[in-house]
């Protein structure tokens, strides 16, 4: 660090800050899939970077978003008495629903509000922002994202000490 001084550092830590922002996002973006019970293509799109560190800033925030994930992307499957969904990792029956195809192409897993054969309702599993908030409070997210961190942080700063 004696060698860097002033933006050259900054620089450094911020390309270390930006490599560390990208791999905490992509490791949630697995624990959630995984805690969540859904694909990693379902979840890919929720998590964004947003800002991504500048010399100035040296800070960059990772956020989970968007809204509650259609029940069908949760491995439905149809049987005799509704529709089973691996929602949070464990397969539960979801009884008197069914899974549909609407005219519009889209699938869905849907119960009836009434007894009459219209109106249905789409019903809806957990969001990735509430399986992220409970990854986090978990800690694992946070931990791998201080580890690399300090890995990534010394690796630039190497890289920087000698590059000319």
């Amino acid at each position: 660090m004696r060698k860097l001084q002033g933006a050259r550092l900054h620089q450094a830590l911020s390309v270390a800050v930006n490599t560390t922002a990208k791999q905490v996002r992509t490791n949630a973006a697995r624990i959630v899939a995984k805690q969540g019970g859904l694909k990693r293509a379902d979840v890919d799109p929720s998590i964004h970077i947003y800002p991504y560190s500048k010399p100035t800033t040296l800070t960059a925030v990772i956020r989970g978003s968007g809204r509650p994930i259609a029940l069908i992307k949760f491995a439905a499957r149809q049987t005799k008495a509704g529709v089973t969904a691996n929602a949070w990792g464990v397969r539960k029956l979801y009884k008197h629903t069914f899974i549909a195809i609407m005219r519009s192409g889209h699938e869905g897993v849907f119960a009836r509000t009434t007894k009459k054969r219209f109106p249905i309702k789409e019903l809806w599993g957990s969001g990735v922002t509430q399986v992220m908030t409970q990854a986090i409070e978990q800690g694992e997210i946070i931990a791998d994202a201080q580890d690399r961190l300090t890995a990534n942080v010394v690796r630039q700063l190497k890289r920087y000490a000698f590059k000319g």
